[in-house]
Formats: C-alpha cells, sequence, structure tokens
C-alpha cells in the first residue's frame, strides 16, 4: 500500500513538479556495494595468501601469473605485489637451531610485459634470523632483488640467499618476499617460494606456492568490490542499513576499506557520503580518528615513457670532491602528455652496508629556457632535517636531511647563501629527495629537459659507497595535473570524527568536491582509521558516492542511463518534501539537493528515463 501511494502521488505531481528542474543536478553512482550487503565475513578471502604474515596495502595472492603448480592459466596463483610507497612485504618464520642449521631461502618472480616494473620498483627475497623476542640476532637482513625495470618481462627469474648458517641466538628464520618502491610502477610476481635447512630438499614454507587462499574473519576482501588494509572486516554487530556493516579496529596503525571508482575530469564534482557510530562501550580513545577520504592517481589509458636515469656514482668514484652527475647532456624531450616532471636525487644502498652521500646545486631547465632552474630551494639551504624538513623538497628512506658536515660547493651554479650546506643520504635503504616541476601548456615542439646535480663522498671507510651501491638524478614523467588527497583531519571537518564525537548514533560524513580546471584522476574511495595512540572501533555503512552533472538524469547503478532498475529504487528512496534525510544509494535522485525524495526530484527524473 505504501508504495502504491507514492506512485500515485508521484503521478498527480508530474506536471507542476516539471517546471522547477531547469536548475537541478544530474548525478551517476559511481560507487559499488556501499551498503557493505554483498559480503561473507566466514569465507576464504582469496586475496590473502594462507600462512603468510603480510605487511602493506597491496601485496595479494592472484591468478593473473603462476608457475607451480602447472595449471591451466587462470587457475593458478601467485603472491603478487604492486605499486605503494615504500614497502610490501609476505613473510613466515620457520624453527632453527643455532650455529647447526645452514638455511637457503629462494623464489621465482615474474612481472607481466602489460604492467611491467619500472621505475625505482624493485622486488626480491630476504632472508633474516631472529631470537622468541622477535629481535634480530647475527646481523642485517640479507636481500636478494632479481627484479627491476630492467628486468624481462614474461620470464620467471630465481632469487636465493644461501646457505647460511643460523646464528648463535637465532631460534627462527624468516623468509620475505619484498617489494620497495617510492615512486615506481608496474607490479612482481613470487612464486615456488622455498625455504630449505642444510641437504634436505623438503620445503618448510607453508602455501609456498600460494595456492591456498587465506583466513575469513579478518578478511580484507571479504566484502565484494572493496580491497581492504589492516583492522577491518563486515559484521553484523551495527548496521544501519540491511544487516551488515563495515567494522574498522585500531590494532594497525591505518586500517579500511578502498574502492577505484572512476575517472573525473575538470569542473566535475564528486558527492561522497556515508555514516559512521562509534559506540560507547568501545569508542575511539586518545587521538585516534575515523573518516572518509578521497585519493587520486593518474587517469588510466595515459602512456607516458618511463624514467630516465643516471646513477653512475659508486665505490669508485672520487671522494672529498664534488662529482657532477647529469640527465641528457642534450636534454631529455618532454612526452606530450605529461603535466609534471618529478626530479629525484637517490642513494640506492649496498643492503649490508651503510652508506652516506651528499647532493647539493640541483639543476633543471627546459630548453626554452636554459639558464632558467625550475627547481627551489636548489640548494638545501632551507629546513632542518627530517620528514619534509627540506624546505620544497619530499623525503624519503631513513635519513635525507640537511647537512653542515662537508662544505657545500661554492662556484654559484644556483642561488647559494650558505656553502656549508648541502643534502645527506644515508643509511642501508634507499633513501632520497624528489620535487615535482610543473611544465608548461602548451609545450613547445621537441620541448627538452636538462637536470643536473652534484654529488659527492668522504674518504672515511665506514661512510663510503661499498659494494653494489650507487648514487644519482632521475626523471619521472606524470600525467596531467592531480589534486591532493582528501585526508582525514579533526571532527571539526564533516569528513572525521575522533573520541570527542558523539557515541551510540550514526554520524553522518561527507566530502563535496569539484575537480579543478586542469586536473583529472582516477578517484579512489577510502573509509579508514587512523590508530594514533588510540584504541576502539568503528562502524561504517550507507556509504555512496555520485558525480553530478555528467549523466543527465539519475543513474542509481551507475550503468549509463536511466531505467526501471533506477525507477524501483527512487519509489524506495521517496520520503516527501522536509523529510531531512536520506537512505543509502539516494542521494542520486536529491537533485534539488535540499536532503530528501519528493516531488520536486521526480519531476527531474521522469522525463529522464531512457529505457528499460
Amino acid at each position: 500500500m505504501k508504495i502504491q501511494k507514492t506512485i500515485s502521488m508521484i503521478a498527480m505531481a508530474t506536471i507542476v513538479a516539471f517546471g522547477t528542474v531547469s536548475t537541478l543536478n544530474a548525478a551517476q553512482n559511481i560507487l559499488l556495494n556501499g551498503s557493505i550487503e554483498n559480503s561473507d565475513s566466514n569465507a576464504l578471502d582469496p586475496f590473502v595468501p594462507g600462512g603468510w604474515e603480510t605487511t602493506g596495502n597491496v601485496i595479494e595472492r592472484s591468478s593473473e601469473a603462476n608457475l607451480v603448480p602447472a595449471l591451466p592459466p587462470g587457475e593458478g596463483h601467485a603472491l603478487k605485489a604492486f605499486q605503494s610507497n615504500p614497502t610490501e612485504l609476505a613473510l613466515q618464520d620457520i624453527p632453527v637451531t643455532a650455529s647447526v642449521d645452514m638455511v637457503t631461502v629462494s623464489a621465482q618472480l615474474f612481472t607481466r610485459a602489460s604492467d611491467k616494473v619500472g621505475g625505482d620498483a624493485i622486488a626480491g627475497v630476504a632472508l633474516g634470523f631472529f631470537d622468541d623476542g622477535d629481535n634480530q640476532v647475527g646481523g642485517a637482513t640479507q636481500f636478494d632483488f632479481v627484479m627491476n625495470a630492467a628486468s624481462p618481462a614474461d620470464t620467471w627469474i630465481p632469487a636465493s640467499i644461501g646457505p647460511v648458517l643460523a646464528p648463535v641466538g637465532a631460534t627462527k628464520a624468516r623468509m620475505t618476499c619484498v617489494w620497495i618502491s617510492n615512486s615506481g610502477s608496474g607490479a612482481a610476481f613470487w612464486d615456488d617460494a622455498q625455504l630449505t635447512i642444510g641437504g634436505d630438499p623438503t620445503n618448510l614454507l607453508v602455501n609456498g606456492d600460494f595456492e591456498l587462499a587465506g583466513p575469513g574473519e579478518a578478511s580484507p576482501n571479504a566484502v565484494a568490490d572493496w580491497g581492504g588494509f589492516g583492522d577491518q572486516r563486515p559484521t553484523m554487530d551495527q548496521s544501519l542499513h540491511g544487516e551488515t556493516s563495515l567494522k574498522i579496529g585500531t590494532e594497525s596503525a591505518f586500517s579500511g576499506l578502498f574502492q577505484n571508482t572512476r575517472e573525473v575530469f575538470e569542473n566535475e564534482r564528486v558527492l561522497l557520503r556515508g555514516r559512521v557510530l562509534h559506540t560507547s562501550t568501545n569508542g575511539l580513545t586518545a587521538n585516534a580518528v575515523a573518516g572518509l577520504k578521497l585519493e587520486f592517481s593518474p587517469p588510466g589509458g595515459t602512456s607516458l615513457p618511463g624514467p630516465t636515469e643516471n646513477f653512475p656514482f659508486d665505490a669508485d668514484s672520487n671522494s672529498n670532491a664534488w662529482v657532477m652527475i647529469d640527465i641528457g647532456t642534450i636534454g631529455v624531450e618532454v612526452p606530450d602528455n605529461a603535466g609534471l616532471a618529478r626530479v629525484t636525487m637517490i642513494m640506492f644502498p649496498d643492503a649490508s652496508t651503510n652508506s652516506v652521500v651528499y647532493f647539493d646545486q640541483a639543476f633543471a631547465s627546459l630548453s626554452r629556457a636554459p639558464s632558467t632552474n625550475l627547481l627551489t630551494n636548489s640548494s638545501f639551504e632551507n629546513g632542518f632535517g627530517g620528514p619534509n624538513g627540506i624546505d620544497d623538497w619530499l623525503e624519503f628512506g631513513p635519513e635525507a636531511q640537511l647537512s653542515f658536515e662537508v662544505g657545500g660547493l661554492a662556484n654559484n651554479l644556483v642561488d647559494e647563501e650558505v656553502f656549508d650546506a648541502s643534502a645527506k643520504m644515508a643509511g642501508s635503504d634507499f633513501t632520497g629527495l624528489s620535487q615535482d616541476i610543473s611544465l608548461p601548456d602548451p609545450l613547445q615542439p621537441n620541448e627538452k629537459l636538462y637536470v643536473r646535480a652534484f654529488v659527492r663522498q668522504q674518504d672515511a671507510e665506514a661512510q663510503r659507497l661499498n659494494g653494489t651501491a650507487s648514487a644519482g638524478v632521475k626523471i619521472e614523467w606524470i600525467a596531467g595535473t592531480l589534486p591532493g588527497p582528501i585526508d582525514i583531519g579533526s571532527s571539526e571537518n564533516g569528513n572525521t570524527i575522533d573520541s570527542t564525537s558523539p557515541t551510540d548514533t550514526w554520524i553522518p560524513l561527507e566530502i563535496d568536491f569539484t575537480m579543478p580546471s586542469g586536473n583529472a584522476a582516477l578517484t579512489r574511495v577510502v573509509c579508514i582509521v587512523s590508530a594514533g595512540a588510540g584504541s576502539g572501533e568503528v562502524f561504517f555503512d550507507n556509504l555512496e558516492a555520485v558525480i553530478t552533472n555528467r549523466f543527465d538524469g539519475a543513474d542509481a547503478d551507475g550503468d549509463d542511463d536511466e531505467d526501471l532498475f533506477d525507477f524501483a529504487e527512487f519509489q524506495r528512496c521517496f520520503n516527501g518534501s522536509g523529510a531531512g534525510d536520506l537512505d543509502w544509494n539516494c542521494t542520486v535522485f536529491d537533485n534539488d539537493e535540499d536532503i530528501d525524495i519528493d516531488l520536486v526530484d521526480f519531476g527531474y527524473f521522469h522525463p529522464r528515463i531512457t529505457g528499460p
């Protein structure tokens, strides 16, 4: 009876309402399974590799590649890791006897031609030893990175370490599949992972061929259409729509779900909404926060050349002297569809040693103005080190900071204010600085970019580059101009709650974002909890994301039409003028944005029906 009455009211008022629609907004849903109903919290997660402990957001069991056992395409599995910042890991610990067991680890690695490893991304295997307190013993972890941008595609490449004698104090050996990337691209796969002891060929790893899926209760991908990370799961403990919601806890530093939606172009508007609940019995504490987030990545279909790099500075290079390194003595041509050029100075360490190098007087210019330095703070005079502490530069790695330890370069190739300042990079992990340069639009024909910097090492043996360590500069190309992420912040933001927010009530969250002129991006919706020093849990439900003014109508299922499915959803959502609330998946029908679905909205919807 309620539906019949709604239809009658709609039919009688169509003509009246139709005269008011000229200023209303069309909307199209771009989010799948926002009500979290399509899920199974008891199912084995096909993306989780059983028996392995994973760290990172994008490391998963995948059917895109397979080595062992020999299975038809699409039926076998491997471990996959892809673009992330900075590290993705999958590891297992195996008991060992100190000073007795000789340990060997190995795996085969693979990258596809259609998604080839690029940039500074590297992948391989690692072996380390630990005691019962999880303290590392016997020196640094050993690595074998066999996969990088120069590796052949569609070829399985072996990686191995050992045999290595278990050191004094060791009770377990840790085999790890490692992906490291600060600004790389593509994806790497592992298969046939093995850990053996002595001459016994028995593989002691569980699920070394990644054919076994992982547990379900805390399954990151048990919610259909979403990817997950950290401490999260679907639950029936609380719900606003249907029987299921998403529970996110604070056992990990960051936890949540994410979904890549659609490409959004300049002047298009994204309206992201959802509800969040934290209870009085186990709400957020301390500085824990929860909320909605939008992230942006380059739009798909954009083809750009890989990075251009030069890393000639190594253990054999001069000491106590500044050495110039450049990219493109005659220039590197700027791709037509590049909006940004990322200039990076980086130290590639030898993982078994600690190294120190210094950079000074970085310089980048376009061929249209070869004497104009496009880099700011290019001699590292401003800032005091630490994360993002060197002004205008993004730091990565364990130690990239302002330094006065060596005399800076004083020949004034750039505006040098304090000749004793330089950028120091140190440690046994990838370390460096990067800065993005906005490229002009339009480019000149055959426009070229020049990059150079000076690098130095000291003569002291403890600080010199050793083994395979090297340093240099590189250029990466980025398509278009991307907006910064819309992140969670304080409870004063409409997209965030914290420990001071009301409890035992579903709190509305919203992000209202319009893509700036000159920008385009693939948009990712994230619901997230940042644990900080706090504890507790929250529940998310009624998640919606719509693009306004792209589709001429109201498209609730995002299939590019307005049909009987959309009409059925409209009837469900219809609540009359002045209701002041919207159920899940109803934002798409609120064309006059007055927080109700009434006859005015039907007047916009009705004449735009495109078919059954």
